[in-house]
């Protein structure tokens, strides 16, 4: 595509502001519309008391120096970041307080491999497996031709789902706990989630794990300077009422106070509730149904609290506490969310110092449980759910530290709810991953019926920063060419 021609990106997010880059850098005029009051809202973080909470991004795989993420970055003229790295031994380490059990998960296919053998004896052949499996989906999950062709199998039914992997290869719980346990971080139970599509979120961490030095804001801070260079026009604090257009393609985007942006193409990256609403004018009725009816990824409590100094067992690595072998808790709602398992992380901090750090504590959370205020807003809760939402704070809090005595000194400052997530992700059930990727559900594709509209995000490709930015370069890739732009990135 030559002619320089003028496009609207919707949202902004990490797709959004990948998409809106990709765009500028091949000489376009782009306008990026954000409903809240700045960009990168759910991976920028928070600061309280003077300590830094990463939000959205606890680590990442893809950072290495070959790695998807770092070569998109450089397409993308996003300099100037330092990363921090985990501990090669153990970037993540699994208790499972039943059995008194530890596990760590080194980097590398091949250490992990050797470690889990050494962990688990006579299950070699299903370690094995796992792991050529999960490297092969790795390697197709970053190359577009074969990706849009995996999609494809794995949508028609063809890939089997990762709890029917693991029941064929292995009969030891603990171990089909720990090859299950990244699920948590995409937000869907192992009996329905692909194989191929756990392996896309899991092998990325097994391949290299990294953080960026200042946390999330530190890549949203570099990518607005960006955006700023480009020359991209930025709308905060307007949302999109409605797409309007002839059914077949897209004129115009209409905001909420009532202004239009002309458009040649849009790429949305919001949510597929907020698509429906949005393009209910331009939709047929069947695809705003099925928009409205796709399921969201797990919701979640998460506490928030201050440590002296960064407990050893957070430094270079994350946690993930189990009761026991059973994970599903975190997918079933009547489960209690003290029961975990917990997902803990420390944050960067942005000046780099050790001391007064933030633990971030990822429990399982239900919409359901907060039905009674589910029409209330975070101005207008009152006492009896701020009451409710103590209560079961302080329980999360109890077990995390029975399983975790190191934690017992960290003081605990915020906490937030499946309605904080709600209102904040804008996931109508405070879904933390947008929808769920599973096979028993078709999610959107990057292209619509409406030939101008492309869409990206979590719930297109996959969840997290390596799934948002690949997203955003197929719909891009639609618009400018998928080989000219795949070329171009994997050479930068």
């Amino acid at each position: 595509m030559s002619q320089r021609q003028s496009f609207c990106v919707i949202g902004g997010g990490l797709a959004g502001m990948t998409s809106a880059l990709i765009l500028a850098r091949n000489g376009h005029d782009v306008t990026l519309v954000e409903k809240s009051g700045c960009l990168g809202l759910t991976v920028r973080g928070f600061t309280r008391q003077g300590t830094y909470f990463d939000t959205g991004l606890h680590y990442t795989g893809g950072l290495g120096q070959n790695g998807i993420v770092s070569r998109y970055l450089r397409y993308l003229g996003v300099n100037g970041l330092t990363v921090a790295s985990f501990k090669e031994d153990g970037f993540d380490e699994i208790r499972f307080a039943d059995i008194g059990k530890t596990v760590h998960l080194p980097i590398g296919f091949e250490r992990m491999r050797a470690a889990l053998c050494k962990e688990f004896p006579g299950e070699e052949a299903c370690i094995t497996r796992y792991m050529e499996a999960a490297r092969t989906a790795l390697d197709e999950f970053s190359l577009f031709d074969q990706l849009f062709s995996q999609q494809g199998k794995s949508r028609s039914g063809a890939s089997e789902s990762l709890a029917a992997f693991l029941a064929k290869n292995t009969e030891n719980i603990y171990l089909r706990a720990v090859l299950s346990i990244h699920s948590l971080l995409h937000g869907a139970s192992p009996d329905e989630t692909a194989f191929t599509q756990h392996a896309y979120v899991a092998a990325s961490y097994f391949d290299s794990v990294h953080n960026f030095s200042g946390g999330g804001r530190s890549i949203i801070n570099a990518m607005e300077r960006r955006l700023e260079e480009e020359g991209v026009v930025v709308v905060l604090g307007k949302g999109v009422a409605r797409l309007q257009g002839d059914g077949r393609r897209l004129s115009h985007v209409e905001l909420d106070d009532g202004s239009h942006i002309p458009t040649d193409a849009a790429i949305c990256t919001t949510s597929p509730p907020a698509l429906a609403a949005m393009g209910k004018d331009v939709f047929r009725p069947a695809y705003t149904e099925h928009l409205l009816g796709l399921e969201e990824t797990c919701s979640a409590n998460m506490l928030f609290g201050i440590a002296e100094k960064r407990p050893a067992c957070l430094d270079g690595r994350n946690l993930f506490l189990c009761r026991d072998a059973n994970l599903n808790r975190a997918f079933a709602h009547g489960s209690n969310p003290e029961d975990g398992p917990f997902f803990i992380s420390s944050s960067p901090q942005p000046d780099g110092r050790e001391e007064n750090v933030g633990i971030v504590v990822v429990a399982p959370g239900f919409f359901a449980d907060f039905a009674a205020w589910e029409n209330t807003t975070k101005t207008t809760r009152p006492e009896s759910y701020k009451e409710y939402k103590a209560l079961i704070m302080h329980r999360i809090r109890d077990s995390v530290v029975a399983m975790c005595p190191e934690l017992a000194s960290v003081r605990f400052v915020a906490a937030a709810t499946p309605l904080t997530m709600r209102d904040y992700l804008r996931a109508p059930r405070g879904g933390l991953y947008g929808i769920k990727h599973s096979i028993r559900q078709i999610n959107p594709m990057p292209i619509t019926r409406i030939s101008n509209l492309f869409l990206a995000g979590q719930s297109i490709i996959a969840p997290g920063l390596v799934g948002t930015m690949i997203s955003a370069f197929l719909a891009c890739g639609l618009l400018l060419g998928n080989t000219k732009l795949h070329e171009e990135a994997a050479c930068s």
